[in-house]
């Protein structure tokens, strides 16, 4: 049985043809898939725990921070980054500033490409982190920063999806913002209040700790093969 997984756009209908059964993170993409006449189920990604072990302890001396790419597929998001720049501290980790103009304000604060465990400990660094979902995921969350974040203790801010409060209790375990004044103001308030944002990210950590986990996914993942396996047979 060949099994895919995809959670980006989605390419020609015969490209994915060959696949007894593709994965995604998309809940929107399992109808579409389906009606191209390709088994589809949703399957959402998460945290590996061994990154802890990894890191090790880390201080938290960035105050908020992004930690991602720039690039055509999170065009919209450029905007709602460069307001962040000039309204707080936020400092920026990650590929594609290159493709900023010489005058966006996140050039003044992008401290370059961070990757493997150095990514990583950027966001343990980090006492809050924005998080945003590239243009195809429409309206709902799925993308490995909403665990990678909480995985290792950060404060997640994230853009507000119709699916997110399946996987976190928002405004107790993560934040999640509409506008980009709306990000601005909680990363003001939650900086002036270290305490409240402490326990949130205490709480969105042991959230993902305990069920958003790979150990906790494979046990997902298992009946799902279990059962395409049967019908290919």
């Amino acid at each position: 049985m060949i099994v895919g997984q995809i959670a980006c756009p989605l390419p020609p209908s015969a490209f994915l043809q060959s696949y007894d059964l593709i994965l995604t993170s998309f809940p929107h993409f399992v109808p579409r898939l389906r009606d191209m006449g390709i088994a589809s189920e949703y399957f959402r990604i998460g945290f590996d725990t061994r990154i802890l072990e990894k890191l090790g302890k880390v201080d938290k001396n960035v105050d908020a921070s992004f930690v991602g790419g720039i690039s055509r597929h999170h065009g919209k998001a450029v905007p709602v980054l460069e307001y962040l720049a000039e309204k707080t501290p936020i400092e920026f980790f990650g590929y594609g500033s290159d493709s900023l103009p010489p005058n966006s304000p996140i050039r003044r604060k992008h401290h370059g490409e961070v990757w493997g465990l150095d990514m990583y400990r950027s966001l343990a660094r980090s006492k809050i982190t924005l998080n945003r979902h590239i243009n195809v995921a429409e309206n709902n969350a799925n993308n490995m920063r909403l665990y990678e974040a909480t995985g290792v203790g950060a404060l997640l801010l994230t853009d507000r999806k119709d699916n997110l409060g399946e996987l976190f209790d928002v405004g107790r375990e993560v934040v999640a913002y509409s506008t980009q004044e709306e990000a601005a103001e909680l990363i003001t308030y939650f900086l002036a209040h270290p305490e409240e944002a402490a326990a949130i990210a205490a709480a969105g950590q042991r959230r993902t700790l305990s069920e958003h986990t790979y150990e906790q996914r494979m046990k997902e993942l298992a009946p799902i093969l279990q059962r395409h396996y049967r019908r290919k047979r």
